[in-house]
């Protein structure tokens, strides 16, 4: 996309002068200068070449109605390489735009409206093409030496003026197009958006998958339909395993927080698939028992949002903020728990915070009888249609509220099961006054970090008492059922560690195993 005026073509055949798939954006222009007169809505503007292609300008469009302003380049001659020749890109120079006042905006009917919001799309598609082509030439020179070695995403921050989070968004967006070739040529173009591109690039599927993809895109379909076609594909097309796709999640996963402007806290999170179920099932628990208590609210019902945030405090610390009334939060607190009393509470010293412990969350989950048991690699499916892998769910079921829906069970073709604490909170109790920590061999994470584990799975037939339970760290449990280890406990109070089975084999779907949407 860049041209040297000595003569040089930005693509093959163009011999210097304004490239095919720019006329798009000439013409957007040209449609923009004349959206005063709605007959001329789609005219093109006009290649003006003087002498030789070292001197190639384009004309800047001639507006049919009065406008007020005109966005221009500020620097019409190019721009210096280390030769000294100069170098234009042809885009910046090609997308100067007339800005519509409020009366030649008023003269527009809907869809002359309609037509030219399109038209800015793609212009600012186009930009953001170009944009990845211009931080990739300067990370370019910053490798080579010949430029500061400066990271992209500060450089692009001191040359934009945008926030340090956004330039690292946009220079990560950036490097994802430049590895899919067919991807940023569809952005540079206009045909697809920034939101696309990355859909596109992301996609787990083979190259040729990849180029239907991107066709489809360019074809006109919206961003939430193209990740739809991209979910789709991913899951007829996939390049991994399902265990493969739930590592790279695992790995993937990160949270932050930060205060704004005002003082506000911002949170943001992104959880595997085990995790993110558990969480939803039991926000979603809280978030109706906020619906039931909105009355109690003393200025009127909160907004879904409010909702939303007041369930997300309550959650992490819980505590509320709202202007509810005390008895109706006293209310909304006891029933956290069946019997009326709050969860946990560890002991403490004079005024120490309670810490509350919420419930488990009841998650419901198809799966095959023999998967769940661990003699088959069947994937389970949650009611929101995440895919687990059947060691998770069998880790699950150790501590935490299940709904086993199991296909071929005892009751028929799918048994709905019953919801199953495993572990009720007085025998938790005593087992974290015998265990006090993580019984892995050399692991002393502390009982809020731990689950209870099976040594013999309920699921096989264990018991649930104390002899048969021992705590294991997330870290540990998780390591537990993956790699089919089992706790022993040795006469001194200690466990070690044996593989009883093989590592998990990578989960598969079955013919008649239904997908998530």
């Amino acid at each position: 996309m860049l041209r040297n005026g000595s003569g040089g073509a930005g693509r093959a055949g163009e011999a210097g002068a304004v490239g095919a798939a720019d006329d798009d954006a000439v013409g957007a222009s040209a449609e923009l200068f004349s959206a005063g007169d709605t007959s001329a809505n789609h005219a093109r503007a006009e290649h003006l070449v003087t002498g030789s292609a070292q001197s190639t300008q384009l004309a800047s469009p001639k507006p049919r109605s009065p406008l007020p302003h005109q966005l221009r380049p500020s620097r019409e001659a190019g721009y210096p390489d280390r030769s000294g020749l100069s170098v234009r890109p042809d885009s910046p120079e090609q997308l100067s735009l007339s800005r519509l006042g409020g009366a030649a905006l008023a003269g527009l009917g809907r869809d002359a409206l309609l037509g030219v919001l399109g038209d800015i799309e793609r212009v600012a598609n186009r930009l953001a093409g170009y944009r990845a082509e211009v931080l990739g030439a300067l990370d370019a020179l910053s490798r080579s030496g010949v430029a500061p070695d400066v990271a992209p995403h500060l450089s692009l921050r001191d040359a934009a003026g945008v926030s340090e989070r956004d330039a690292r968004k946009m220079v990560r967006g950036a490097e994802k197009a430049r590895e899919h070739d067919g991807v940023l040529e569809a952005l540079s173009v206009g045909d697809i958006n920034a939101a696309q591109a990355e859909a596109l690039c992301d996609a787990r599927v083979p190259d040729g998958v990849r180029a239907e993809l991107v066709a489809a895109a360019a074809a006109g379909e919206d961003t939430d339909a193209t990740r739809r076609r991209v979910r789709r594909a991913e899951a007829d097309h996939s390049v991994e395993t399902p265990m493969e796709r739930f590592e790279r999640q695992r790995r993937s996963r990160g949270a932050g927080w930060q205060r704004d402007h005002e003082g506000m806290l911002r949170l943001w999170a992104k959880l595997d698939p085990e995790v993110g179920a558990a969480v939803e099932a039991g926000l979603e628990a809280l978030r109706r028992q906020y619906w039931l208590n909105d009355k109690q609210v003393r200025n009127g019902r909160r907004t879904p949002a409010q909702r939303d945030a007041d369930v997300l405090a309550y959650a992490l610390t819980g505590i509320t903020h709202t202007d509810t009334d005390t008895a109706a939060v006293e209310r909304l607190h006891a029933r956290a728990r069946p019997d009326g009393h709050f969860p946990d509470q560890p002991v403490g010293d004079g005024d120490a915070a309670v810490v509350l412990r919420l419930p488990p969350a009841q998650i419901s989950v198809l799966i095959g009888l023999d998967g769940l048991r661990g003699s088959t690699d069947e994937m389970g499916l949650t009611d929101a249609g995440v895919e687990l892998p059947p060691h998770i769910v069998r880790r699950l079921a150790c501590d935490a509220e299940i709904i086993p829906m199991i296909l071929d069970g005892p009751g028929g073709p799918a048994d709905v099961g019953r919801s199953a604490r495993t572990v009720p909170l007085r025998l938790r109790r005593l087992l974290i006054a015998r265990d006090r920590h993580c019984q892995w061999p050399g692991c002393n994470q502390p009982p809020s970090r731990c689950d209870a584990h099976h040594i013999h799975h309920w699921t096989d037939g264990g018991p649930t008492d104390l002899d048969n339970l021992v705590l294991l760290c997330h870290t540990h449990h998780h390591h537990l059922h993956q790699h089919g280890h089992k706790m022993i406990p040795q006469p001194d109070g200690t466990w070690t560690t044996i593989q009883e089975t093989g590592p998990m084999p990578a989960p598969r779907r079955t013919n008649g195993q239904p997908r998530g949407p």
